[in-house]
C-alpha cells in the first residue's frame, strides 16, 4: 500500500488559491459582488485609518508620529457597531492605563531592564484582570512606547487613540454594517433544504432499496447538515449583536429584531430535527450492514418501505419550513399548508405501524422499527405548527427584509 503523501494537502490549498485568483482575474466584476460584504469591510476599515490620519495631522502635527491613530481605528473597526464600539472602549481602558503605569515607573525606578521587564508583567496581569481581552497588549505597548520616547509622549500616545477609535466608530455609524438577520434566515432555510432533500432521499431509498453504500452518503449528509446548522447559529448570534447601536435600524421600515426569535427558534426545531432524523439514518445503516443481529437480507430493508410516505411528508414539511425562514414572511396559507403535510405524514405513519405490526421479526428488528417509528413521529411533532414545542418559528407577522446578494443567487443556483 502506498504511503499518503503528507504534503498533498498543502499541494491542494495552493491549487484551488491559485484557481480562485485566476477566476478573480477573469471576472474581477464577479469575484466583487461574490465578496461584497468583504470588500464593504475592508472600505470602511481603510476610510478609518485615513480619516484618523489626517485628524492626527490636524491636531497633533506630523512630528507626533501620526501613523498611531490610524493603527487604533484599524483595531477598532470591526463587523458590528456593538462589537466595534466594545473594542474602542477596551482599546482607550489599556492605553490609558499603560500611560499611567509608565508615568509612574519612570518617576519611581526609571527605564532599565528590571523595571521594563516588571512592568511588563503587571500590566499583562492588569488588563487580564480588568478583562481588556486581546486589547490587554495595549498596556504593555504604551508603556514601552512611552519609556523609550520619554514622558512628554504620554498624552499624545492617548489622543492618538482617541483619535482612531472615534473615526473607525464615526465611519461604522455613518457607514453602519448589515444587520445579518436576513443572513441568518438564508443560513436556516439552507440547513431546512439540506435536510428536506436528505428526507426525499431517504424516502425513495426505501422504496427503490438501498445498500451500506446508499446509507453512509446519508450519514455524511446528515453530518454535513449539522455543521451547516452550527454556522447558521454563528450567524444568528451575529445577527443579535449586528442590530444592537446599529443606525441601520431606524431606517427601515421594519424591525429586524422582531424576526430573530422566530429565527432562533426555527434553528432549535432544525437542530431537533437533525439528530432525530440522524438516529434514524443510523439505524438504516445499521440494518443495512446487518449489525447488532439486525438480518442482513434484502427482505429485512423492504419491510420499511411502509415509512416512505413519512419521510417526504417530513421532505415537504422542511421546505416550507424553509420558504417561511427565508423570506421572513408568514402568509396565511403557511400554517395550513404546513398542518395539511404533516397530516397525511401521520396518516402514513400510522398506515406504517399497522403493516409493522403485522409481521414477524426477531427481537432486534422490532427495537429498529420501535425507535424509527418514534424518531419519525417525533419529527412530526417537532414541526407542528399548531400543537407541537416551536410555534414561534413561524413569524408572528408578515416581515421582508432585504435578501443578501450572495444567498439570493445561492438560491437561485
Amino acid at each position: 500500500m502506498t504511503a499518503p503523501d503528507p504534503a498533498a494537502p498543502r499541494r491542494r490549498r495552493a491549487a484551488d488559491g491559485r484557481r480562485a485568483l485566476g477566476r478573480a482575474l477573469r471576472h474581477p466584476v464577479r469575484a466583487v459582488r461574490s465578496h461584497r460584504e468583504s470588500v464593504v469591510q475592508t472600505a470602511r476599515v481603510a476610510v478609518a485609518c485615513a480619516l484618523a490620519w489626517e485628524a492626527a495631522v490636524l491636531l497633533l502635527g506630523e512630528d507626533e508620529q501620526p501613523v498611531l491613530a490610524p493603527l487604533a481605528a484599524l483595531l477598532t473597526v470591526q463587523l458590528t457597531v456593538l462589537r466595534t464600539l466594545a473594542q474602542g472602549l477596551r482599546q482607550i481602558g489599556g492605553v490609558m492605563l499603560g500611560a499611567v503605569a509608565a508615568l509612574g515607573l519612570l518617576r519611581l525606578a526609571g527605564a532599565n531592564f528590571a523595571s521594563i521587564g516588571l512592568a511588563v508583567a503587571v500590566c499583562l496581569g492588569l488588563g487580564k484582570l480588568l478583562r481588556l481581552g486581546e486589547q490587554s497588549t495595549e498596556v504593555p505597548v504604551t508603556v514601552l512606547l512611552v519609556l523609550s520616547t520619554g514622558a512628554p509622549y504620554a498624552p499624545v500616545r492617548i489622543w492618538d487613540t482617541l483619535l482612531g477609535v472615534a473615526s473607525g466608530v464615526l465611519v461604522n455609524l455613518v457607514a453602519a454594517p448589515p444587520t445579518y438577520v436576513g443572513h441568518a434566515a438564508h443560513r436556516s432555510a439552507r440547513v431546512a433544504h439540506r435536510l428536506a432533500d436528505l428526507a426525499h432521499d431517504t424516502a425513495r431509498g426505501l422504496r427503490e432499496g438501498w445498500d451500506e453504500r446508499t446509507s453512509d452518503s446519508w450519514l455524511r449528509r446528515v453530518e454535513a447538515a449539522a455543521r451547516e446548522l452550527d454556522r447558521a447559529r454563528e450567524t444568528a448570534a451575529q445577527a443579535e449583536e449586528g442590530i444592537r447601536l446599529n443606525p441601520r435600524r431606524l431606517r427601515q421600515r421594519t424591525d429586524p429584531a422582531a424576526a430573530l426569535a422566530p429565527l432562533g427558534e426555527g434553528l432549535t426545531c432544525l437542530g431537533h430535527v437533525c439528530d432525530q432524523l440522524g438516529s434514524v439514518l443510523r439505524g438504516l445503516d445499521d440494518l443495512a450492514r446487518g449489525e447488532r443481529q439486525f438480518p442482513h437480507e434484502a427482505d429485512a430493508r423492504e419491510r420499511l418501505r411502509p415509512l416512505a410516505g413519512v419521510l417526504e411528508a417530513v421532505g415537504d414539511a422542511l421546505d416550507l419550513l424553509a420558504r417561511i425562514q427565508r423570506d421572513h414572511v408568514r402568509e396565511p396559507g403557511h400554517t395550513d399548508d404546513l398542518t395539511a403535510v404533516l397530516e397525511r405524514g401521520r396518516d402514513h405513519h400510522a398506515a406504517a405501524a399497522e403493516t409493522l405490526c403485522q409481521t414477524d421479526h426477531g427481537p432486534a428488528v422490532w427495537s429498529l422499527h420501535g425507535s424509527i417509528m418514534d424518531e419519525t413521529q417525533q419529527i412530526l411533532h417537532e414541526l407542528d405548527p399548531s400543537h407541537g414545542p416551536h410555534p414561534t418559528a413561524l413569524h408572528p407577522r408578515p416581515l421582508r427584509l432585504a435578501v443578501p446578494r450572495t444567498e439570493s443567487r445561492d438560491q437561485a443556483g
